[in-house]
Formats: structure tokens, C-alpha cells, sequence
């Protein structure tokens, strides 16, 4: 049996390189022209991000240190709120004793070191009020706090009255509000009073009228309705 014949092949030694060029397919499944677009669109984003790498970098710093600001500026409140309440509940603690010097100057400290406290405010009302010192009084009307600023507008009107400024409680008084004021009663129950004293029949029973009317179960009309009778 021949051997078939075969041809031999010599090996070339020097093998010429080619460039190979590095791309990615889009499998034919998604090779659309939406595929295109998605892939363009992404490029566009990815490019823009690279662009503005620094103005992103100097944005999101800036939010890290505002960040920073709000969160100190909440916990140097709580702090602040924390000395203030210690203080404050000290002369608590002595007001309940029956020490009422003591717990005044618990008060006033509470008030002078620490007034932007919600503690503070509260020291600064009862130190006025313990002391019958209106200043301080005062400093309370004006906060935002529904249980203190009605109460000193209260307290301020009844100094006003004791002292014989009789047309300034009369404003005070007024100037409680039926809507934000808790003790809006209570300012008609003094508005009354004032009048009977001064002979103005009509303007206490007018003023007597709104609280029996809006507040009947009240204490303040109980106490009235024995008064006027």
C-alpha cells in the first residue's frame, strides 16, 4: 500500500504581528438602535461627571460642613438645655422645701447663664414672678412658647394692676388671644374685676358675659358669679 503523499509546510520565522483592536459588542439580542442611544446617553453622563468632577467635589463638601454646623449647633442647644435644667430643678427642689430664697437664686441663675434655654426662660419667669420683678417678667412675653409668653403677658397685667396702671393691664389683658392663649380666661377674669372696681358696670358685664358664655366650667366664672351676686 503507497503512502499517500503529503506536502510539507516550513514554518515561518518570522511571524508578522497584527494589531488587535479592543472593542466591545453589543450582543445581537440588544444590538438596537435604542441599545445606541442607552450606551451614547451613559457616555455623555459618565463624560459630563469627568468634566465637573471639581464643582461636584466642592458641592458636597460644602453640604458636609453645613451638615457639620446644623448637627454642633443641635448639640450645643441639648447641652445648653441640659446645665440650664439642672439648675432650674435645683430651685425646684428648694421652692418645694419651702426654701424660697434658695430657690430664687437657683432661678435667677438659670435666667441670666442660660436664658436661650427652654429651662432658662422658665427660671427667668418664676424668678419675676417670685421676686416681683417685672423685668424679668418681660423677657418671657416675647418667646415663642404657648405655656410662658401667655403667662407673663398674664403676670405683666396683674403688676400693671397692682401698681395702679390700670388703662396699661387693661391693654395687657386685651391682648391675649381666644386662639393662642391658654390663659385667655384668666385675662377676662382680671379685665372683670378692674372694671367693677372702677364702677364700669357695663364693661364687666360684658367682659363676664364672654367668660361665662366661652368658659363656663371655669374656676374664674365660678369665682365671678359669686362676686357679681
Amino acid at each position: 500500500m503507497k503512502k499517500p503523499p503529503y506536502k510539507s509546510y516550513g514554518r515561518d520565522k518570522k511571524k508578522k504581528k497584527s494589531k488587535i483592536e479592543k472593542h466591545i459588542d453589543i450582543p445581537a439580542s440588544v444590538d438596537t438602535p435604542e441599545a445606541e442611544i442607552m450606551v451614547d446617553d451613559v457616555y455623555k453622563i459618565v463624560m459630563f461627571f469627568q468634566e465637573h468632577a471639581f464643582k461636584f467635589i466642592a458641592v458636597l463638601v460644602a453640604l458636609v460642613v453645613l451638615g457639620g454646623s446644623y448637627f454642633g449647633y443641635r448639640w450645643y442647644r441639648s447641652n445648653l438645655e441640659i446645665k440650664a435644667a439642672s439648675v432650674f430643678d435645683k430651685g425646684m427642689i428648694a421652692l418645694e422645701d419651702g426654701n424660697k430664697e434658695e430657690a430664687k437664686k437657683y432661678f435667677k441663675e438659670a435666667a441670666d447663664k442660660y436664658f436661650s434655654a427652654p429651662s432658662g426662660k422658665a427660671g427667668a419667669f418664676l424668678y419675676g414672678k417670685l421676686s416681683n420683678d417685672i423685668s424679668y417678667i418681660r423677657k418671657v412675653e416675647g418667646v415663642k412658647s404657648f405655656t410662658l409668653s401667655s403667662a407673663a403677658k398674664l403676670e405683666d397685667g396683674i403688676f400693671m394692676m397692682n401698681d395702679g396702671k390700670g388703662k396699661a393691664a387693661v391693654q395687657k389683658f386685651a391682648s391675649l388671644s381666644r386662639d393662642k392663649d391658654w390663659t385667655y380666661p384668666a385675662g377676662l377674669y382680671y379685665l372683670t374685676i378692674y372694671y367693677l372696681s372702677k364702677g364700669e358696670k357695663d364693661k364687666a358685664a360684658e367682659t363676664y358675659d364672654i367668660l361665662s358664655g366661652d368658659y363656663k366650667n371655669s374656676f374664674y366664672t365660678a369665682v365671678l358669679g359669686e362676686i357679681i351676686q
